[in-house]
């Protein structure tokens, strides 16, 4: 699927957030008393660096990833329906950034992940509605298409072990989607040496789009991290836990054409602009042994890194350092995209794979069956 995912052209416009967030450390053990003082003071500048430089990033890329996934949801192939079809579909959107670091004059955390994926299945249903009303095939309500999706469900952890390395990340989405497009053949197709290869006209459309999402992750890391501070150098162990809802809505609006091959393989590029809204919240959450030098020479194994014993921690230059952070956010973001893709038809079978292009990093690829009537 990701190979298929080409680019015609990107644009993005304007971008609002809004956010509230929040972040506290907390340690025990006597290690604690060598880190930086007032660290776990709420109102130490640790806190707005985390939420200014990382929970704002995530939450930007989460969103940003929902709303391109968004838009394939209809997976409208050509933008064509003969009478009526039924079928299903997988939309999927990945945005990977750089891990992020804090640092601070006196303090430098552990990496971050700055992950942002969206997988959103869905049932579909499209229709003509002159078909519906009756009328033959040379009338001109006969070239409008209404395309519906709609699911409720949780995606397999199968399909999300395409999107990321399962070696390091668990992850679990439950989805809400529904929404529709209406389209219409502004132009005609036109065939060539006997309708061998065609040219498919031109075909606009418009749609609108529901999806909330609750995206969980644990981010599993081999060995403890390091945590450095002006005074100190140690490990941090520990998984770090991450959790993800939003709530987006997306309009727009696209063209397409393309050209047909052999009377049953069409290729289709264009291109569209999205409204896109959304509200999110997110939370993570780490806790792990804290270990200074010359402890922190070994590597504790992850397995181990939030079983030892929190007493015999005490009594030495260890403990346990846990940090959790949250907020939530309002966005408001347009989005220009490319589109390329693959429509088989095949009797009453099609075959739709389709690759948006959204800007750098931000892609979303979408594949489909339909049964067409």
């Amino acid at each position: 699927m990701k190979k298929l995912i080409l680019f015609a052209f990107a644009m993005t416009v304007w971008i609002i957030p809004r956010e509230n967030l929040h972040a506290q450390f907390t340690c025990t053990g006597s290690a604690c008393n060598l880190l930086p003082t007032g660290l776990t003071n709420s109102y130490n500048t640790t806190y707005y660096n985390i939420q200014k430089n990382y929970l704002n990033e995530v939450m930007k890329t989460n969103t940003e990833a929902g709303f391109l996934a968004n838009i394939g949801t209809s997976n409208v192939g050509t933008g064509t329906v003969r009478r009526i079809q039924f079928g299903a579909n997988l939309s999927a959107a990945g945005y990977k950034k750089e891990d992020i670091t804090i640092q601070e004059p006196n303090l430098k955390l552990p990496k971050l992940p700055n992950v942002g994926g969206s997988a959103i299945p869905n049932i579909t249903i499209d229709l003509n509605p002159g078909w519906i009303l009756g009328f033959d095939e040379h009338h001109w309500s006969r070239r409008f298409g209404i395309f519906l999706h709609g699911m409720n469900g949780v995606v397999p952890q199968k399909t999300l072990d395409t999107l990321a390395d399962s070696k390091s990340y668990d992850s679990r989405i439950a989805i809400k989607s529904y929404g529709g497009m209406l389209r219409f053949q502004a132009i005609e197709k036109i065939g060539f040496l006997k309708n061998m290869f065609t040219w498919n006209g031109i075909n606009v459309g418009i749609g609108h789009h529901r999806m909330e999402e609750n995206f969980s992750l644990v981010y599993k890391e081999g060995s403890a991290s390091t945590f450095q501070t002006n005074l100190i150098t140690a490990k941090w162990g520990g998984d770090t836990n991450f959790a993800y809802k939003t709530n987006i809505r997306t309009t727009h609006a696209d063209i397409r054409t393309g050209i047909g091959i052999f009377w049953f393989l069409n290729v289709i590029v264009g291109g569209g602009y999205s409204w896109n809204t959304g509200e999110s919240s997110i939370s993570l959450a780490r806790v792990g042994v804290f270990s200074i030098q010359p402890s922190s020479d070994i590597n504790i194994p992850r397995q181990y890194q939030n079983i030892l014993d929190t007493t015999l921690l005490s009594t030495s230059t260890n403990g346990v350092l846990g940090l959790t952070v949250s907020g939530n956010s309002s966005t408001r973001r347009s989005i220009g995209y490319g589109i390329v893709g693959l429509e088989a038809d095949v009797y009453l079978l099609k075959i739709i794979v389709e690759g948006l292009y959204g800007g750098p990093d931000l892609y979303s690829a979408n594949v489909g069956a339909k049964i067409s009537f």
